[in-house]
């Protein structure tokens, strides 16, 4: 018999896509391998965590018993899994049932979740975890006869006699091209030639050259120099890709996209098959934290050949003492301001990115430099932080006094949130997350982020304060519906926020007059006149995401709506003499909300669109609201 060896991976909810990292591991095995014959390696994935059920009922029907037979014959059945945060908690408990259902079965790990072995091995039910890059690591570990063979082969840690034990590291690969491709091994299209997969993440590089102590990139990657593939393996797998009709996305894994001279090339490359094929329709990575003439050249191409979704710059925070910490005051990222002009003149969809969370940060400092931001993006995403095993603030979280708790952030998932440290406090922390809360609500939920930016543009109020306002009064709005939400746990809110969403959004009449009351309070507590701020809370309302199916209505503005939409969406501050130029337009709405839109972070992509201004003054709907 063969010796059965099962690799196990799980996608995120987020993004749905090959095996490419177990079926790397595989692809390598069966090239380089010396028991590559006698060896069976079967690719397990699971696209959401409630398949990992169905597959263990499956799997307990004849796995068992072929654990045993192996066994038996000196075979050393082996079960992998490919941790990440996503994943973990199922994973984990995954292995406990496991050892009990076939104690032959030997259990390994690895990925960036797990290299803190200490906390695994000899804790969870894990005989081995994989440190480093695994490709090498695991054709030696099941080429060797015996455990006995386990000191020589860089890069494992295991128990021996009750201490976890860590062999050599393993040193990182140069050559990439050494490595087969994924792709080798993996099915990508159905019997009849459909796709299996809509997207598919691909690495070009290996390691990064920073040292964020926030960040586990890849496996040990961190502060490391860069490797690539070659351009030629390069497009042998691109094509492949296309031809199999993978066609949303493809996700480049690299850490800094731009920074490499041959980027430019795989650019270039990506551009040809989308001319020749059509696909892919669209391109995402984690670009060079340094803003180069090659990088902008980069994103230009793309977003020229509409490629590009939108361009990050991933900020992670402003404040001086949490860009020390984390080891990012000298990136040249942190000159954001001329950047996002010069993306922003070129048409370029650029957006920001934060975590809230980091040690060095407070929520006051966290505030002030989001208004800021808010004045210069036309988006941004916030995050909250979390703890990741083998990362420096891990390895420091005594230190800086971080306390984190599990939270499904994204999903079902959960995390290491971090809600304290030494520089804010454990209720700081969670107003923290109720700010991300509201910011998703309100500005990616498109409830009210042209009154959002209207305010940050003009600087005369605090803006971020006023998001947690508006979001505690829009929970008041829907008590009545979520019976079961404590507005009063900030946790629970950023786990239920879209629940609130979808709930709100409900009730928009009832929505929109409270927000006209905060906004109101709000601007006339700092001196400001709330007017002109209401005219634009009004055109929010209107362009909202709206509940029901597709539909055209006209809408009286007492002030040049259009025109005002039109300078805001620019960055712009509208011309105060807009404010005095009745219009009625004439808006197409998707419609759909609770049935394709479920999730606040989708918003804009179901929002109201102007078609056009109508000659006539009569409307369906008067929404001016001041």
């Amino acid at each position: 018999m063969q010796r059965p060896v099962w690799l196990l991976s799980m996608d995120s909810e987020q993004f749905n896509a090959p095996p490419t990292t177990t079926a790397g591991l595989s692809s390598y095995y069966r090239r380089y391998g010396a028991r590559s014959a006698e060896t069976h390696i079967d690719l397990v994935h699971f696209q959401h965590a409630d398949d990992i059920e169905r597959w263990l009922g499956e799997w307990s029907a004849t796995g068992p018993a072929q654990v045993r037979a192996a066994a038996a014959a000196g075979l050393r059945p082996t079960l992998g899994f490919s941790v990440y945060t996503w994943n973990a908690a199922e994973f984990l408990a995954l292995a406990h049932q496991l050892r009990q259902l076939a104690p032959e079965l030997t259990l390994i790990a690895g990925g960036p979740h797990v290299q803190q072995a200490e906390d695994y091995v000899g804790e969870e039910a894990l005989d081995v975890v994989f440190l480093g890059e695994a490709e090498v690591t695991l054709q030696e570990f099941l080429d060797s006869a015996t455990p006995a063979d386990w000191p020589q082969i860089n890069g494992l840690a295991y128990l021996r006699e009750g201490a976890v034990m860590r062999t050599a590291p393993r040193e990182r690969c140069r050559e990439l091209d050494s490595f087969p491709s994924p792709l080798d091994v993996l099915e990508l299209t159905q019997p009849d030639g459909r796709p299996r997969y809509d997207a598919i993440a691909y690495e070009t590089s290996r390691g990064c050259p920073f040292k964020c102590a926030f960040c586990e990139w890849g496996t040990g990657a961190i502060g490391s120099k860069m490797y690539q593939w070659s351009l030629d393996r390069v497009r042998s797998d691109w094509e492949k890709i296309v031809a199999a009709g993978i066609a949303n996305n493809i996700w480049l894994a690299d850490s800094n996209f731009g920074a490499l001279k041959q980027d430019l090339a795989k650019a270039q490359m990506i551009v040809e098959l989308k001319d020749r094929t059509g696909l892919p329709r669209s391109f995402a990575t984690s670009w060079s934290k340094k803003h180069s003439r090659q990088v902008q050249e980069i994103a230009l191409l793309l977003h020229r050949n509409q490629l590009l979704p939108h361009y990050q710059l991933a900020l992670q925070t402003l404040t001086p003492e949490a860009l020390r910490l984390s080891n990012r005051q000298n990136m040249s990222a942190n000159e954001y301001q001329p950047i996002a002009r010069q993306m922003s003149e070129q048409g370029v969809p650029i957006a920001a990115e934060l975590i809230w969370g980091l040690p060095g940060d407070n929520l006051a400092d966290f505030e002030r430099n989001l208004d800021t931001l808010l004045a210069t993006f036309p988006n941004i995403n916030i995050f909250g932080y979390t703890l990741l095993p083998g990362t420096e603030f891990y390895a420091r979280r005594e230190e800086y006094r971080i306390e984190a708790i599990p939270v499904a952030g994204y999903g079902k998932a959960k995390g290491e949130y971090v809600v304290g440290c030494h520089s804010f406090s454990r209720d700081e922390g969670e107003e923290g997350y109720f700010l991300i809360s509201a910011h998703i609500l309100l500005v990616h939920g498109y409830i009210m982020p042209l009154t959002t930016r209207l305010l940050a543009l003009t600087g005369a109020v605090p803006v971020s304060p006023l998001l947690r306002e508006c979001l505690r009064a829009s929970i008041a709005v829907v008590q009545n519906v979520l019976c079961e939400l404590d507005p009063g746990d900030r946790m629970a809110v950023y786990e239920q926020r879209n629940a609130i969403y979808l709930a709100a959004l409900a009730s928009p009449e009832l929505l929109y007059s409270t927000l006209t009351q905060v906004i109101a309070a709000h601007c006339r507590a700092h001196g400001q006149n709330p007017q002109p701020v209401l005219q634009v809370l009004a055109l929010d309302r209107a362009l909202c995401p709206r509940v029901g199916p597709e539909q055209d209505t006209l809408e009286h503005f007492d002030f040049a709506a259009d025109q005002v939409q039109q300078a805001l969406s620019a960055m712009s501050l509208p011309q105060e003499s807009l404010a005095r130029e009745p219009c009625t337009l004439r808006i197409r709405h998707p419609g759909g909300v609770g049935d394709i839109l479920r999730d606040a972070d989708g918003g804009s992509w179901l929002r109201g669109v102007v078609l056009a201004r109508e000659d006539s003054t009569s409307a369906t709907q008067a929404v001016a609201l001041a």
